[in-house]
Formats: structure tokens, sequence, C-alpha cells
């Protein structure tokens, strides 16, 4: 019987001894899984954290992306106004010099009717000329015309007086 209460404490102190194993099994095991779960905790608050750094990321490229059409949209209308007034200074341009063709255009009409009166100014100094010629060459024949009709005299009054002697 002793025999038996000694096998039976040796059973109860095995079974203790591999209830406590199990049981330190098991702790471990906890652990280890605590352990995991801390880490994929951890991970997950990276995760998140990471997350939250690519959404501000997007954020700011959102932004960004906005500023540069913004600025993109500002450029084009200079663009468009400076096309504009590229247009406008070419019109001016054209306007300037249709009114510069003009110009010299009544320049030359205006040169040509100077010429037209220089010419006429020319031919009524040509024909003063001629007409003071010919009036020099009246005055030449009426005083060739005088000094006949004087010699005329002279004779008649020659041939009166021979006459008279008579």
């Amino acid at each position: 019987m002793a025999q038996d209460t000694s096998t039976a404490a040796t059973r109860t102190s095995n079974g203790s001894s591999q209830e406590v194993q199990s049981f330190e099994m098991l702790r471990r095991g906890l652990d280890e899984i605590r352990q995991e779960a801390q880490s994929s905790r951890q991970y997950a608050q990276q995760a998140q954290n990471l997350a939250r750094q690519v959404q501000q990321q997007a954020r700011q490229v959102q932004h960004q992306s906005q500023v540069a059409q913004s600025q993109a949209n500002q450029a084009a209308q200079q663009a468009q106004q400076a096309r504009q007034q590229a247009m406008q200074a070419q019109n001016q341009a054209q306007q300037a010099q249709s009114e510069a063709d003009r110009a010299q255009s009544q320049a030359q009409q205006a040169q040509s009717e100077a010429n037209q009166a220089n010419q006429r100014c020319q031919s009524a100094q040509d024909q003063s000329d001629q007409a003071a010629q010919l009036a020099q060459q009246a005055e030449e024949q009426s005083n060739r015309a005088q000094d006949r009709a004087m010699q005329w005299e002279l004779q008649l009054h020659q041939v009166r007086q021979q006459v008279r002697q008579m």
C-alpha cells in the first residue's frame, strides 16, 4: 500500500511536472503571441503613419499641381495678350505704312505739279524773251524807218531848194 501511495505520489508529482511544463509552454506561446501582436500593432502604426505621410504628400502634390495649373493658365492668358498686342502692333504698322505710302504718293504728285509749274514758268520766260527780242527788232526797224524818212525829207528839201534856184 505504501508502494501504491508512492506510485500515486510519483504519478501526481509527474503529472504536476507535466502540467507545469504545459503551462510554461502555453505561457511562452502566449508571450510569443503577445510579442507578435505588439509587433503587428507597431507595423500597423507604422503603416498608418506611412499612409498619413503619403496622403499628406498627395495633398501637397495636388496643391502644387493646382498652383502649376494656375500658373499655366496665367501664362496662357499672357501669351494670348501678347499675341493680341502683336496683332495690334502689326495693324498699326500696316496703317503707318499705308499712310507713308499715301504721303509718298502725295509728295510725288506735288513734285510732278511743281515740275509742270517750272516748265510753264520756263515756257513763259522763253515767250517773254522772244517778245523782248521781237520788241528789240521792231524798235530797230522803227529806227531804220525813221532814218530813211529823215533821209527822204532831206532829199526832198534839197530838191525843193534846187527847184527854187532854177
